[in-house]
């Protein structure tokens, strides 16, 4: 890599759909993501058909937040000081795949379980459900029902909510009383018309935070720790190789979506097929799946021409000179409550699809929607952000996570996920990418591999981890669907949130932050104009303005520096 005092003329972005040069990448991208995607949606009912409880899966997630917080920035400042990229990714990938199969050898949970069985009916009015409740043995006990499970064997796309109340011997229990309200499928419905419905649910008696639950999280801890190393060191490689070949990085994003689309549902399938015949859910195959796509990503990343680059200096000082600018950090808080809202819906997502009856091969598809909605949006990236800019984007991104949590809360047939699930295109793939380019923005030179992994760290490890952990508690407190009711409405209020703060606050620093025009052909050649996406949208801690424009006519050299990363017709950085 050249030194920013001597720089030479680097590839433009290529204009061509498909860059050769950075075939290996593609392959790498394809396969690591995959391989992500084809283990990781499915751990979370993996941990409960071993016997972990819903506040044991929270507390989990919450252990995971803080060893997986460790892995992206150290990660990147290993890479940022010493300049090696190959030897840290090929031994990431070597124990991600040793810990994550480790997983699948841990034992199931020896519990006692005790059948509740349920006589629903319709009030005399039809206003509301009454139901009685007997335990196993005989005895009589006051216990609202769990997930409601009349919907699992019908479900149509409309639903009425009931409230549920307990009685026994036909006399209400003052104890509880009502147990709140409950979704009624229309067929379920047309069912409870023609009279009382025997219903059974079974209760794990087993005990919590046993030698099961801390053998999983010893071996989730080590496996999460890997699975950050491994992801974190792809971004500023793929910079690395773009600076070096010409290319867009949305468009090279664009074939880890692609894997994630494919192997999930594949990897779904494949459980369905191998479960038939069985009396309980076997997830052999994904762990299989996850093994083989990270042996062949080994031999892919192993031919891959990663350079070396100079090791940096003074890291930690000029990120604490970086994190004390308001946008950035403001950019880091409102990545961080996004991460809340994806940790919450990719942990639960496929548990409440299950409590609808959805087949596996469903659960994976979710992943191929929002994956082939996203190819679009990756090519027309230069053009979308040009317009909109990355506050709008990180704003509709709130927006978009608010449809998804909230679409799940209101329907009773798992098939209608197919639109919910257009929305991840702009609240995962569309943001991270970004959010990503924002950080090569806004980092210094040779610190971009350290910026982005302080950003996953935010938005990944914890944002994920104390979304994944809250959720948990809130759906054992209020149930699954009113738990996904009340996250979707924060995520609409943090996004309006958001957008109040810059509009009253955060602007003015977008407009503070003008460098002067001799500055500007210098600040050009520090920050690597070749790694962006062509049109220099994204704004960073110095938003160049009308200057840029100015600065081609009072020095012509710059041109040739402005080329080497963005096309004529290139318009000048824009905020918000």
């Amino acid at each position: 890599m050249e030194s920013v005092s001597e720089p030479k003329k680097r590839p433009a972005p290529s204009g061509r759909w498909f860059n050769p040069q950075l075939l290996q990448l593609k392959v790498s991208l394809f396969l690591i993501f995959g391989a992500t995607c084809a283990l990781q949606p499915y751990l979370t009912i993996h941990m409960q058909s071993i016997g972990l409880t819903v506040e044991e899966v929270a507390s989990v997630y919450l252990t995971l937040l803080f060893t997986s917080c460790l892995s992206p920035p150290l990660t990147g400042f290993l890479i940022d000081r010493f300049g090696r990229y190959k030897p840290v990714l090929l031994s990431a990938i070597v124990l991600n795949a040793l810990s994550h199969h480790a997983i699948h050898f841990i034992p199931p949970r020896n519990e006692t379980v005790l059948q509740h069985n349920y006589s629903v009916a319709l009030s005399v009015d039809r206003t509301f459900l009454v139901v009685e409740h007997q335990q196993q043995d005989g005895t009589k006990a006051v216990r609202c029902p769990g997930e409601w499970p009349l919907n699992g064997a019908c479900s149509t796309g409309t639903s009425t909510s009931y409230t549920l109340t307990l009685t026994q011997n036909g006399t209400t229990l003052e104890a509880v009383s009502v147990c709140g309200s409950y979704s009624v499928s229309e067929c379920g419905r047309r069912t409870l018309e023609t009279g009382p419905v025997l219903l059974h649910e079974t209760e794990s008696l087993g005990t919590e935070y046993d030698g099961t639950f801390w053998v999983y999280l010893i071996v989730r801890f080590v496996a999460t720790l890997m699975l950050g190393s491994t992801l974190t060191v792809t971004d500023p490689i793929a910079l690395d190789m773009i600076e070096q070949h010409g290319g867009d990085f949305g468009r090279e994003k664009l074939y880890s979506s692609v894997g994630m689309a494919i192997s999930t549902p594949f990897t779904g399938l494949l459980i369905d097929l191998y479960s038939r015949g069985s009396d309980r859910t076997v997830y052999t195959p994904a762990f299989y799946t996850y093994d083989v796509l990270l042996l062949c990503s080994l031999v892919s990343v192993w031919a891959m021409p990663i350079g070396r680059k100079p090791p940096a200096e003074h890291i930690m000082g000029h990120m604490g000179r970086l994190l004390r600018l308001p946008h950035v950090l403001a950019f880091l808080v409102f990545l961080f409550l996004l991460g809340n809202f994806w940790g919450f819906i990719e942990s639960y997502l496929f548990v409440i699809m299950k409590s609808m009856g959805s087949p596996n091969y469903l659960l994976g598809l979710t992943y191929t929607v929002g994956t082939v909605a996203s190819i679009p949006m990756m090519y027309l990236l230069s053009a979308i952000t040009r317009r909109v800019g990355h506050v709008n984007l990180l704003v509709l991104a709130f927006f978009a996570h608010a449809v998804r949590i909230l679409g799940y809360s209101w329907i009773s047939n798992p098939y209608w996920c197919f639109p919910i699930e257009l929305n991840e295109a702009i609240s995962c793939y569309f943001m991270w990418v970004v959010a990503t380019t924002y950080c090569a923005v806004l980092a210094p030179n040779g610190l971009v591999a350290t910026l982005i992994g302080v950003a996953g760290m935010v938005h990944f490890c914890l944002g994920k981890g104390i979304g994944a952990f809250v959720g948990g508690f809130l759906i054992a407190r209020v149930g699954l669907r009113m738990a996904f009711r009340y996250v979707g409405y924060f995520a609409i209020a943090c996004g309006v949130l958001y957008k109040l703060v810059h509009l009253v606050w955060l602007r003015r620093f977008d407009q503070q932050q003008q460098p002067p025009k001799e500055k500007v052909a210098e600040e050009l050649v520090k920050r690597r104009p070749s790694i962006l996406p062509r049109a220099d949208q994204f704004g960073s801690a110095l938003s160049f303005g009308s200057h840029h424009a100015r600065t081609h006519k009072t020095h012509p050299e710059s041109r040739d520096v402005a080329a080497a990363g963005s096309e004529p017709e290139q318009q000048p950085l824009q905020n918000g």
